[in-house]
């Protein structure tokens, strides 16, 4: 048996070095450490976001964790949040970091998904939604990924937007989840893992 603070600090830097930064909840509940329990490599720093787009009451002041000294500086807060965002979406679905790509920092391209998970073969794209995509953009992302890759996961912040969105993309195939990265509490809706629960098919 390693020593428990070793272990949780290396599973942290692996976590990182996919996530790029999660918030100081996140670091909480997946690796049990405390931002004032990380030694110096990991920078810490505050910035104000909107975890569920339009609206005013949600906006907050979140304290992130990365290893990435000029991030801060690079991105802005709303890509700062879809990065903590689709991270949350990981963890939510237990997928090892060396499974998963994330591109989640280059918001708006409706062509590429913000992460994709290599499971058993299979590429399952992955998006994060706070809530500002309209329902043709929408439309397009499910058409455009369900067509290029086995599966789709599909994360919003929004309860309201959940319901909504689940009832609407589970018949097509779409695996919705409810990721709340900014506070203690997590996701309302943790994933059910295995492979039926994303459609994943193989293809002809």
């Amino acid at each position: 048996m390693g020593n428990p603070k070793l272990l949780q600090l290396a599973a942290l830097r692996r976590a990182l070095t996919t996530d790029r930064v999660l918030s100081a909840a996140q670091v909480l509940r997946y690796s049990g450490l405390a931002t004032h329990q990380l030694p110096a490599e990991f920078v810490t720093f505050r910035t104000v976001v909107q975890p569920i787009y339009a609206s005013v009451r949600s906006r907050q002041v979140v304290m992130f964790v990365t290893r990435d000294t000029r991030l801060e500086r690079r991105l802005g807060p709303e890509q700062i949040a879809h990065l903590a965002g689709t991270a949350e979406i990981r963890h939510s679905l237990r997928a090892d970091a060396a499974q998963w790509s994330t591109d989640a920092a280059a918001m708006g391209r409706s062509n590429k998904p913000d992460g994709v998970y290599a499971l058993n073969g299979h590429q399952v794209a992955i998006e994060f939604d706070a809530g500002s995509y309209r329902s043709s953009v929408i439309r397009a992302k499910v058409a455009q990924f369900s067509e290029s890759y086995a599966g789709l996961v599909w994360g919003v912040t929004s309860r309201v937007r959940y319901e909504r969105l689940h009832q609407r993309l589970t018949p097509l195939g779409v695996q919705v989840l409810h990721v709340n990265w900014w506070s203690p509490e997590g996701a309302d809706r943790q994933a059910v893992r295995g492979d039926h629960r994303f459609g994943v098919h193989q293809r002809p």
